[in-house]
């Protein structure tokens, strides 16, 4: 089930108000809730990786050049995989991530990695170096990108929270509100919101009991798929 917005402030109508109806909420206090909203929800982005925050981004490398530059998309907040180039317009390879400071210790005609560059301001680019002869992709070559992504801000009432488990959200906005308030209830309502957050990371971080993660794995497995014996 969805939960908007509306649905959000209502509920926290309920607590503070006394009022669930979201038509009867002061348009001030609709608009600082909704900014208490979004404040929540990167915090609670900003608080773990989240598989719900998981996106996929395909791109070409079609400059003649081979650009070795790929601008990744604006929600873009770090990758979630191995990036994957076919580097020579036939052959896929997995890509690791490296910290630009450590590029010296590679070689770019021969190895096969990637670096972030940019901050969530003036936006993300991935450079890659293709492991070739000529330090460039090939013209045309398809990238696959697995990332985590940095929730939309929200501005209408309609909009759909993307938080898995919005009682974080509920509870985070009353302690706010009543935080601003000088209300004393606000630590308790701190707490609960702290404690909801915890919950979230312990279930998020545990396999479910069909989940291959649930098996210890080798290094063979986790960087390369492979298992012994196959």
């Amino acid at each position: 089930m969805s939960i908007t917005v509306d649905n959000i402030q209502g509920r926290v109508a309920s607590i503070v108000d006394q009022d669930q109806d979201t038509s009867n909420i002061d348009s001030g206090d609709y608009a600082l809730r909704l900014d208490f909203i979004n404040r929540r929800e990167r915090m609670w982005a900003e608080a773990g990786k989240w598989n719900n925050l998981v996106k996929e981004f395909n791109s070409l490398i079609s400059t003649s050049t081979g650009n070795t530059s790929i601008a990744l998309p604006a929600d873009f907040r770090a990758l979630a995989g191995f990036p994957k180039i076919t580097f020579d317009g036939n052959s896929t390879s997995q890509y690791t991530e490296i910290k630009p400071q450590d590029e010296g210790n590679f070689d770019p005609s021969v190895d096969k990695y990637v670096k972030i560059l940019g901050n969530p301001y003036s936006g993300y680019t991935m450079v890659g170096s293709p492991g070739t002869a000529n330090k460039l992709f090939a013209s045309g070559a398809s990238v696959k990108v697995i990332y985590f992504s940095i929730p939309t801000s929200h501005a209408s009432p309609a909009n759909v929270v993307t938080c898995s488990n919005p009682e974080y959200l509920i509870q985070g906005v009353i302690a706010d509100f009543w935080e601003s308030r000088d209300d004393p209830r606000y630590q308790n309502a701190k707490v609960e919101a702290n404690l909801i957050l915890q919950n979230m990371l312990e279930f998020e971080n545990t396999p479910s009991e069909a989940s291959y993660d649930r098996n210890v794995k080798t290094i063979e497995e986790t960087r390369y798929a492979y298992r012994w014996g196959k």
